[in-house]
């Protein structure tokens, strides 16, 4: 059974998720469409790229991904479909890819299209029939020409020097909890078990780190790997990015000592 996954910031109040579904269930009736996710802050690519890297790799092999993001075509370098670690990605080359994948995908193939259908809904008219060809079985290198090189979005990445980490927030999920760029092999690496202190929001600071969220008492601040393996900061039952001002690209620094 096919699987095409959808990623987006339309959200649900209007119809654009579901003329999606319905484009796609015209060309394979039979294929299972999963909604990683419709709530992404507006344009935030970042946000999307850190979603979709999360889960990708739990879906079967040949697994085709849509991502709905930022897709007006005279923005961008044009649309791409993408094999990568088994699965396909439909996407504006807009930064994207280089924000999901940490090396270049295996193939890169730009769809061609045609103005007038770049100026309707490319999402639902030119992603969707390449998503489904690729969900049929068509071979990627058939459906355009190849490409070797995309556009890179470059954000802050974590760095070290000595003794001391510094990153930033990457996303806050519906938890209000601020995950970070900062990952445990980075951290351990540096800290070599050495005592720590985590700094963010001007004052505030942490000097353990956390198994799971019940280790504090309800509305305590903590520190803990999420499952993912990066640094995040949370409140116990509480809205840590909210009352703290906890954004996204936040500073976070570990001094060890």
């Amino acid at each position: 059974m096919s699987i095409i996954t959808l990623i987006s910031d339309f959200g649900l109040k209007d119809h654009y998720v579901s003329a999606l579904k319905g484009a796609i269930y015209s060309l394979m009736p039979q294929v299972i469409i999963v909604d990683i996710s419709h709530q992404i802050e507006k344009y935030n690519i970042q946000s999307a790229a850190y979603n979709l890297k999360q889960v990708y790799s739990s879906f079967p092999k040949r697994t085709v991904h849509i991502i709905a993001m930022n897709t007006e075509f005279w923005n961008t370098g044009g649309y791409m479909a993408v094999e990568h670690d088994g699965h396909f990605f439909v996407a504006a080359d807009n930064g994207f890819f280089s924000l999901l994948f940490d090396e270049p995908p295996l193939k890169i193939i730009e769809i061609p299209v045609e103005e007038e259908v770049i100026m309707s809904f490319p999402v639902r008219d030119i992603f969707v029939a390449i998503a489904c060809k690729l969900a049929s079985g068509a071979e990627l290198t058939s459906l355009g020409k190849p490409k070797t090189k995309l556009r890179e979005f470059l954000p802050f990445r974590a760095s070290s020097m000595g003794d001391i980490i510094r990153g930033t927030v990457v996303y806050i999920d519906s938890y209000d909890n601020a995950i970070t760029n900062i990952d445990k092999i980075l951290f351990d690496r540096v800290g070599k078990g050495q005592p720590f202190v985590i700094e963010f929001a001007k004052d505030y600071q942490i000097e353990r780190i956390s198994r799971d969220y019940n280790e504090v008492p309800p509305g305590e601040i903590l520190a803990l790997f999420n499952s993912s393996g990066f640094l995040e900061l949370a409140m116990r039952n509480g809205n840590i990015s909210g009352l703290l001002h906890l954004n996204l690209n936040a500073p976070i620094t570990v001094n060890f000592t």
